[in-house]
């Protein structure tokens, strides 16, 4: 071999044994300090020595030099000559560095000792590996990872991912036992009957907006309390909600279901219309069209308006239209009584078209049979006294309320004024006296012969409808309407 040329050259044999390193029996022990091993095998290519490498470049980018032939190899000097020199596999291989690709890749991925990968997945690279790191860690800069946080600050996190988790969990199980509160209110308050009426059914946040969380209060009463509150869009927009207040037995609660249905069964242009209903409340919240002039007491006895007689008579007339349709045409063979019949009850538009409401005592009756009902919960002050005393329940019922709101139209006097004197009773007296006429309105008396008959005529309506021998002698609504619309005529034409 050309490249092989030695100085000199030996052959010893020689046996080692672990003392001649170790122990109380090593070559120092032996022979005095000073001593070294008998024969170190050493040898390098005597003739030459390696090209300098330049600075800033990686011996692995430099060509294989004299007896250096693999790829991947490199010359290094030999320390104990001057001119010799030996080769080396570049770091990452390993093999013979003297013959053509001797020098082989080290697969370190497999060697986790010596090439370590700790919290990393190790990827075997063309002479060298790496080191990816799981996630949450980063490299340590030594072929490993290492946290991203300290213990303490993954303890901290945990805690709070912990407490979030528990405070999600508990946030959803109020959640659905809100919503299992709701589904239970719905069905309670007929949300199963309710579905097969063709009214729009709201939640309970749907009407909290609606009425800006109840800020607008238009009217209060013995059921509860009405708010204004708005759909958001189109001409009709305006809504009236009833809420109830606290329910204390089932007949309170009964008498608004009874509502939705009968309101369900009825349309008609002087009744007010029921848009819809809430069920996810304790007590079912209605939700009907907005009168914007409120009830016709207002109208009469707060406001203290001027109020024309014509606007008078057609308010009488169209209230009497609504109770009649209620009466004998909603239904074919039921009649629906109102039940609580009073000027508060009739709401009155911008044009003073008056539109009958609350329907709460509301009964569907047969037309051809006496009812006996439950006590009806309604203004004593309007409530007929026959049935107060024997407990049936008729179309005459109402007739006997609505002869008071007459008698309240013609006087502009409450069914109870100065104090407790009965408009009926007193009418009635001053009628038997002759002295009917001092009651009524001055304003629009005046002295005017005209309004003074018409007055009149409406007060005898009122008083045949108040007859308590006999209800039957009462006239039905039907003929309140021809004869109120026939005093109308009368006094356009003397008018």
């Amino acid at each position: 071999m050309s490249m092989s040329k030695y100085n000199y050259r030996m052959h010893i044999e020689y046996k080692f044994r672990k003392n001649d390193l170790v122990g109380n029996l090593t070559f120092a022990k032996r022979f005095g300090e000073g001593t070294v091993v008998p024969l170190v095998l050493d040898w390098s290519i005597s003739d030459g020595r390696c090209p300098p490498v330049p600075q800033g470049v990686d011996k692995a980018n430099i060509d294989p030099y004299g007896a250096c032939v693999s790829t991947q190899s490199y010359c290094v000097n030999a320390s104990n000559s001057a001119t010799g020199y030996f080769c080396n596999c570049l770091e990452g291989y390993t093999g013979n560095p003297y013959i053509k690709n001797g020098c082989k890749n080290i697969n370190e991925c497999l060697n986790k000792n010596m090439y370590p990968c700790h919290g990393g997945r190790c990827h075997d690279l063309e002479g060298d590996y790496e080191c990816k790191c799981n996630f949450g860690r980063r490299d340590d800069g030594n072929k490993g990872c290492e946290p991203l946080l300290s213990k303490a600050a993954v303890a901290v996190i945990g805690t709070i991912i912990g407490i979030a988790l528990l405070a999600l969990l508990l946030i959803f199980l109020l959640m659905e036992r809100e919503k299992r509160k709701l589904r239970d209110r719905f069905n309670k308050n007929g949300g199963q009957l309710v579905k097969s009426i063709k009214i729009e059914i709201f939640t309970k946040a749907k009407i909290r907006y609606m009425t800006n969380n109840f800020t607008s209060i238009i009217g209060q009463g013995f059921f509860g309390t009405v708010y204004k509150g708005t759909t958001g869009s189109g001409e009709n927009a305006g809504v009236a909600v009833k809420k109830s207040t606290t329910i204390k037995d089932d007949r309170h609660k009964e008498s608004f279901v009874n509502e939705i249905k009968i309101q369900s069964q009825i349309s008609h242009r002087n009744l007010v219309q029921l848009i819809g209903c809430c069920l996810e409340t304790d007590v079912p919240m209605l939700v009907y069209e907005f009168v914007p002039r409120g009830s016709l007491y207002d109208v009469l006895h707060v406001k203290n308006d001027p109020l024309p007689l014509e606007t008078r008579l057609n308010i009488a007339i169209y209230s009497a239209v609504a109770l009649a349709y209620m009466h004998a045409e909603a239904s074919q063979s039921m009649a629906i009584v109102h039940g609580d019949v009073k000027s508060a009850n009739i709401l009155l538009d911008d044009r003073f078209v008056p539109k009958v409401s609350d329907f709460g005592t509301s009964r569907l009756l047969s037309m051809d049979k006496d009812h006996h009902t439950n006590w009806v919960i309604a203004d004593r002050h309007y409530i007929d006294p026959v049935y107060m005393k024997t407990g049936l329940l008729t179309t005459k019922s109402d007739v006997y309320s609505f002869s008071i709101i007459l008698l309240e139209l013609v006087t502009r006097k409450k069914a109870i004024y100065n104090g407790n004197q009965s408009l009926p009773m007193e009418y009635i007296k001053a009628s038997v006296e002759g002295s009917a006429r001092q009651m009524f309105d001055k304003d629009i008396v005046a002295n005017r012969e005209e309004h003074m008959e018409c007055l009149e005529e409406v007060g005898k309506i009122a008083l045949q409808c108040l007859d308590e021998n006999d209800v039957n002698d009462r006239p039905t609504m039907g003929e309140v309407v021809d004869r109120l619309k026939a005093c109308k005529s009368q006094w356009l034409e003397c008018h």
